[in-house]
């Protein structure tokens, strides 16, 4: 990329040598002139739908969000449960449903992408169950389309989420290392993020073991013992048997009300749940621009939860813990409240945008309310800087509803964000539109996270976040 702007300030540029690279900078000159879609991350779905009913279900989901993406490709995989078919045609009767709807989704919210683009991107992996699908000879129309999407002249990383099995990605990976010098290896995974939801076959140890660079956030656990995976707090509380989050938001009364029932052909095709409801979904729920996760900081937390690098600065990330009170007013530490402590948040929200499948008139659903942070718009976090003793002041001044709904705020601090060494404040207004708190003495440089979440009153209630980062220097 140097060379190119090297090349085209100084006359050399020819169009036949660096047209590809030229491309990649216009794409990210592009990028920077339009914040908005700079933020909307791309990705590639590995799903084993069809193993049981939750994979369809995050797909549900995942169309109604999909105008938060640039989805690039939705491929059907085995899984340890579902070792040799796969079953694309579930995956294309879904968004067929969802193309019914998007005429509707559009009121509402651009960007939608159209049904038959992403008809075209689903693609059938490696009938075979992991390593045994992998090596030279083993290419198949999705290992070969992840190749394709990583190679195209994006700046932007591609996010793969894995819902099942990744033989299809590691036998990208595998072809990738075989047939390119290891400078053009390192360069193809520089642009990959793996977000996958544990491992449900051989292939992901044998990833992280051979491409230690590669970015990866999985939980990591005894065989099959998803009950301690992370992930397993979207709803697995009934079925694994803990404690904290409300079940009623993710209950199946909960999910006929608010998906099935009155919900248009796309609802119709969200399966009761057998076991818990949408495990795959934090995967993608982690990306979600929100204001409130930051895709490149797993430690930072999302809706799709908290990971921390497994030892300083690898690129694997695993579980971590949150203190958080439940919906009995106790308070629990665990991997799981990464993610149930959000559960009302994504909840809701997904209830109103299967609302927008069957609402044609705008001003008959809910949408997000805009958090506006210290007069910065947008969703990025603000950063700032303080010494002890020094008053920082937080404002949501501006923040507003699109739909005219009263607003509250709610400041919290995110202590676990800011790592070890996060010194604990005492926020004053903290349901107010102003928030301020004296940065405490600190014997090295420390880092303390607040949150804003803004809140509507409309029906069902909305959120949207902004976060700070300040960054605390000693006397």
């Amino acid at each position: 990329m140097r060379e190119t702007i090297a090349a085209v300030k100084h006359g050399r540029y020819s169009p036949k040598c660096c047209f590809p690279a030229l491309l990649s900078l216009l794409l990210l000159l592009i990028l920077i002139a339009s914040p908005v879609y700079a933020s909307k991350p791309r990705l590639l779905v590995l799903t084993d739908i069809g193993n049981e009913p939750d994979d369809a279900q995050s797909l549900v989901r995942l169309l109604v969000y999909s105008n938060e993406f640039d989805i690039e490709g939705i491929v059907a995989t085995t899984s340890n449960w579902l070792q040799n078919r796969v079953l694309p045609e579930m995956i294309r009767e879904r968004i067929e449903a969802y193309g019914q709807v998007r005429e509707n989704l559009l009121k509402h919210a651009s960007g939608y992408p159209p049904a038959a683009g992403l008809l075209a991107k689903v693609k059938s992996g490696r009938p075979e169950f992991g390593l045994g699908g992998v090596g030279e000879g083993k290419d198949t129309e999705a290992s070969e389309w992840i190749i394709r999407t990583v190679d195209l002249p994006d700046p932007r990383p591609l996010w793969i989420t894995v819902w099942g099995g990744a033989v299809d990605l590691a036998q990208a990976l595998s072809k990738v290392r075989r047939t390119r010098t290891p400078e053009q290896l390192r360069a193809f995974i520089d642009k990959l993020r793996v977000y996958t939801i544990s491992d449900q076959d051989n292939t992901g140890p044998w990833m992280r073991r051979e491409f230690p660079e590669l970015f990866y956030i999985c939980s990591i656990h005894a065989y099959s013992r998803y009950a301690t995976a992370t992930w397993a707090g979207i709803s697995g509380d009934r079925w694994y048997e803990f404690r904290g989050p409300d079940f009623s938001l993710v209950s199946n009364d909960w999910l006929d009300r608010n998906v099935r029932e009155n919900h248009g052909p796309l609802g119709k095709l969200y399966p009761r749940t057998e076991y818990i409801m949408e495990g795959d979904t934090p995967s993608f729920l982690y990306l979600i621009p929100n204001g409130l996760g930051i895709s490149e900081r797993p430690e930072w937390g999302s809706w799709g939860g908290r990971y921390e690098p497994v030892y300083p600065g690898a690129r694997h990330y695993a579980d971590t813990v949150d203190g958080v009170i439940g919906a009995d007013g106790l308070r629990y530490v665990s991997n799981h409240a990464t993610v149930w402590r959000w559960r009302e948040a994504y909840q809701n929200d997904f209830a109103a945008r299967m609302d927008w499948t069957v609402t044609a008139e705008r001003a008959k659903a809910n949408h997000r309310p805009v958090a506006i942070l210290n007069a910065v718009e947008g969703l990025e976090p603000i950063y700032i800087n303080a010494r002890p003793g020094q008053q920082v002041e937080l404002s949501a001044e501006g923040s507003s509803d699109p739909d005219g709904d009263t607003i509250a705020f709610q400041w919290f601090q995110y202590r676990e964000a800011g790592g070890r060494g996060s010194p604990e404040i005492l926020l004053d207004g903290a349901r107010t539109a102003k928030v301020t708190f004296t940065a405490p003495r600190v014997r090295a440089p420390a880092e303390v996270h607040v949150v804003l979440s803004v809140s509507d009153d409309g029906q069902p209630r909305l959120y949207a976040y902004r976060r700070a980062v300040i960054t605390i220097y000693p006397e």
